[in-house]
């Protein structure tokens, strides 16, 4: 089987190769808690991705949903680590900019790791100031929980970085330096 494309690339995380190993039972979406908001289950998800629609396939909701619970990769005849495979699709949408239309996940995604990225540690109130740029009406429907949290002591407006956050910025340039060449 010759692989091209998108195909390839996503082949070239960790886990994505293994997506040329399901036999299409349907176990892993019989077991998927969360199958019935998907739009694809896995097993149907993976039946585009082979069958050359993956960019349909990442248009779809399905791995940004996996709630990662591992149970679809338990019951997995094939031994397949599904989960491995979600996220793999998630890091090809990411490179690629190719998001399902409506989802906010990617963008909360998104404003996550780069939190993580600029302070070396999560900053909740960081990571929500960045995602209320993508969604600001939502957020603003959200604020009285933001407030609840912080009057409580649950969020803090103040981040403070890591104490070597140089170091760390390093071991995140190299992991990048690595992933482009691979």
């Amino acid at each position: 089987m010759e692989v091209k494309g998108l195909l390839k690339e996503l082949m070239e995380f960790p886990g994505g190769e293994q997506i040329l190993k399901c036999i299409q039972c349907g176990t892993c979406t019989g077991s998927c808690p969360m199958a019935y908001v998907m739009d694809y289950g896995p097993r149907r998800l993976f039946a585009l991705a082979k069958g050359g629609s993956i960019r349909k396939a990442l248009m779809a909701n399905t791995y940004w949903i996996c709630a990662s619970c591992y149970f679809c990769t338990v019951r997995c005849p094939r031994g397949i680590r599904i989960t491995d495979i979600m996220y793999a699709l998630k890091r090809l949408a990411v490179k690629n900019g190719i998001f399902p239309s409506g989802e906010k996940t990617p963008h909360l995604y998104l404003a996550f790791k780069d939190t993580v990225e600029r302070y070396g540690r999560l900053s909740e109130a960081k990571m929500m100031q960045k995602f209320a740029l993508k969604d600001p009406f939502g957020s603003v429907k959200k604020g009285a929980l933001g407030l609840k949290l912080l009057m409580k002591g649950r969020m803090e407006l103040k981040v403070e970085p890591l104490r070597n956050l140089e170091a760390f910025k390093r071991v995140i340039d190299k992991a990048k330096e690595l992933e482009r060449a691979s």
